[in-house]
């Protein structure tokens, strides 16, 4: 018995030892490296260069593939590929418990080929009709320091991940760049259309890159091959909830980021989209369609922001302070994120409450210009209780329709307009004076100009954002002061007594 055991053992050895080496002289070398150099420029529709092409067939079957570029020029560049299946599945017509690894590579965005579908890649049949090889599951696909790149922006990903049937189930994926690094997690189904459920958690996040990044996924605008991805044209699906404890956007830094994001195709939309941004809170919504314009619609709803920080963002330091609070809803476009939001479009509401403007001290001087002051009188202010507006915004102005302020020294109305370019500040305002500033006011002056014991006085308003200036409309002034004088004579004319209203 033992002498036939080991008889059994020696005839096992050398089977697989001639099947090894009939392998290896058989598919090792020039003869397997142009037979898939042939199949994958087939399959792609781009030329595939292979560098080297090796088989084994213990204990897994695998293949080996080295120094692989995809397109002319190169736009995919795999420095190491390895893929091993199950040896007695694959004799039965089955890739089973597969295995994919890829490592020390160059993707670059947008991909030359289309991504060829299920349909494709069962096209070999037998005489029956039956598959040639069935695809049944691949137990790992792996990742390992590939870099994307896609418009100016280089992103490596490392990823671990799986596939039963169509279902991808993507065990974790991590990008990271010089501004971002997120971790994703979820499934996808790749048939009919690749249609993905994923949770994404970032510790910092550029917006701008990830918009670049899912650009270079969406079709040609007009006749670009292959960009639509699956023979069937349909586009990819994914929703997903997005986390980030820090990003960016068009250069402004936001906190505690939290999304539900939907892509559909071109379309991207994060609703409700929710962050921190200068110490106040943003909620709102946004739509986007992807291309080669980046198209944009924007709901915001804003609370609490800090006005001199935002002043600082824009440029303009020790300009203004106070709390921030409005809404608006908003379009635009252009090639990137920064560009479409210098091109924005739209109208809304703000106010800024408890704050301070440089120089808000002017309207005592022009009413000191009138009258002295009363010794006890408290010094001017450059303080405000609360500023209001209804605004639209059309390349890079902002007109304020209606305006009012209101302070300790006087109350302002009227309409403006601020063009941000160069923080240019133009408008008509009506200042009606505090009782107590009124009542410092000249003798004249107040006769003029009285309203209620309150000085009105029409204004101009001009210089910056930085270095505003407010000058009295002195025609205007004068017309509304022989106003009041001829109706307060007529008054005393017809018997209504020489009062002031």
């Amino acid at each position: 018995m033992r002498k036939i055991f080991l008889a059994i053992a020696a005839l096992l050895v050398v089977l697989v030892a001639a099947v090894t080496l009939a392998g290896y002289f058989l598919f090792s070398g020039d003869a397997i490296r142009a037979a898939i150099e042939q199949q994958a420029t087939s399959w792609l529709g781009q030329p595939v260069r292979i560098g080297q092409a090796s088989v084994g067939l213990f204990p897994r079957a695998s293949v080996r593939l080295r120094d692989i570029e995809v397109g002319e020029p190169a736009q995919v560049a795999l420095a190491d590929v390895q893929l091993s299946t199950n040896l007695g599945a694959l004799l039965g017509r089955r890739i089973e418990d597969a295995r994919i690894v890829i490592a020390d590579s160059v993707i670059q965005m947008p991909l030359p080929f289309a991504i060829p579908t299920g349909d494709e890649t069962t096209e070999a049949t037998q005489d029956d009709g039956a598959p040639a090889i069935e695809l049944v599951s691949v137990s790992g696909i792996s990742l390992r320091d590939i870099r994307i790149t896609s418009r100016g922006h280089e992103v490596g990903v490392s990823a671990d991940s799986a596939l039963a049937g169509s279902r991808l189930t993507l065990e974790r994926f991590t990008a990271e760049s010089s501004s971002t690094s997120l971790t994703v997690t979820g499934e996808a189904d790749l048939e009919p259309r690749i249609d993905a459920r994923l949770q994404i958690e970032a510790d910092r996040l550029d917006l701008d890159e990830l918009i670049a990044l899912a650009e270079a996924f969406t079709p040609e605008s007009s006749g670009g091959a292959g960009r639509a991805g699956g023979g069937s044209g349909e586009l990819p699906h994914i929703s997903a909830q997005l986390s980030a404890d820090s990003a960016t956007a068009a250069g402004v830094e936001l906190s505690d980021l939290a999304a539900d994001m939907e892509v559909d195709g071109d379309r991207v939309r994060l609703a409700p989209l929710a962050f921190g941004l200068f110490d106040g809170r943003y909620e709102g919504t946004l739509d986007a369609r992807l291309g080669e314009t980046l198209n944009l619609t924007l709901d915001s709803r804003l609370e609490g922001l800090d006005v001199a920080q935002l002043a600082a963002f824009g440029g303009s330091p020790d300009s203004i302070t106070g709390t921030l609070s409005g809404r608006g809803t908003f379009t635009a476009q252009g090639a990137d994120m920064a560009a479409a939001l210098a091109s924005a479009r739209g109208s809304g509401s703000a106010a800024i409450a408890d704050g301070t403007i440089q120089r808000l001290g002017l309207v005592r001087t022009v009413v000191l210009f009138f009258g002295n002051p009363a010794p006890d009188t408290a010094a001017s202010t450059n303080s405000f209780e609360r500023i209001e507006t209804a605004f639209s915004l059309a390349r890079q102005v902002f007109s304020a329709d209606s305006f009012a302020m209101r302070s300790r020294d006087a109350d302002v109305t009227g309409s403006g307009t601020l063009a941000l370019a160069g923080k240019l500040l133009d408008g008509s305002v009506q200042l009606l004076l505090s009782e107590e500033l009124s009542a410092q006011a000249g003798s004249d002056l107040s006769r003029y100009t009285l309203e209620n014991n309150r000085v009105v006085l029409p204004a101009r308003l001009g210089g910056t954002l930085d270095d505003p200036r407010i000058t009295i409309d002195a025609a205007s002034a004068i017309k509304r002061g022989l106003t009041n004088e001829i109706q307060r004579r007529l008054r005393g004319l017809f018997g209504g007594g020489d009062q002031e209203q």
